[in-house]
């Protein structure tokens, strides 16, 4: 699909999805729910959550108001920073899904992978490395598959071939992703409707 596709769907995520937003070569003509710091958790809780502008709103009420064609979600970089067990977070996820769908009866969901990190990243975030995420991201595959909506495989296109966020994607915190990597990143979803 070209560019247009998307201007009437709406993404649901962190300062990842924030990216899509801010960077011209993202989506900034998409509809976001997009917060720093975000995870499922603050989703099903209906947290007040505040967006890249200040102003604060309460995601759910935002997505049921509007309804969207297709929503986009990443969630879970800043939840799983620690290194540990992560079977609630998946419970949240899992959670959450079930209300997006029971508020959303018509919008086709995507479930978009934990994007790759850079391998240093693990010595600030222990929980952020490639064996891990990909673990997390098979199970984020499954709960999709089982709640009927679509997985979008991110690493297809932002990691190198060692499972590495691509170097030259990477901003200097080695998780969040620079311009370029959007605009890699937009084709993978104009490919994958």
């Amino acid at each position: 699909v070209d560019r247009s596709w998307f201007a009437d769907v709406s993404f649901l995520g962190d300062s990842l999805t924030q990216g899509m937003q801010m960077y011209s070569t993202g989506l900034p003509e998409s509809h976001f729910c997009a917060y720093k710091g975000v995870g499922p958790s603050a989703i099903v809780n209906g947290s007040t959550c505040k967006r890249a502008d200040g102003q604060t709103e309460i995601p759910m009420d935002v997505l049921t108001a509007r309804q969207p064609r297709a929503l986009y979600i990443l969630l879970g970089t800043n939840v799983l920073n620690r290194d540990g067990d992560y079977s609630s977070f998946l419970t949240y996820y899992r959670l959450m899904l079930d209300m997006i769908s029971q508020s959303l009866p018509n919008t086709t969901i995507y479930v978009q992978s934990i994007t790759p990190v850079r391998p240093e990243v693990r010595q600030t975030h222990p929980g952020l490395y490639k064996e891990r995420l990909c673990e997390i991201n098979d199970a984020l595959a499954a709960i999709a598959l089982e709640k009927g909506c679509t997985f979008l495989n991110l690493w297809e296109v932002l990691a190198d071939e060692n499972g590495d966020l691509k170097a030259e994607y990477a901003q200097p915190d080695g998780y969040h992703v620079k311009s370029d990597g959007y605009s890699v990143w937009v084709e993978y979803l104009a490919k994958h409707t």
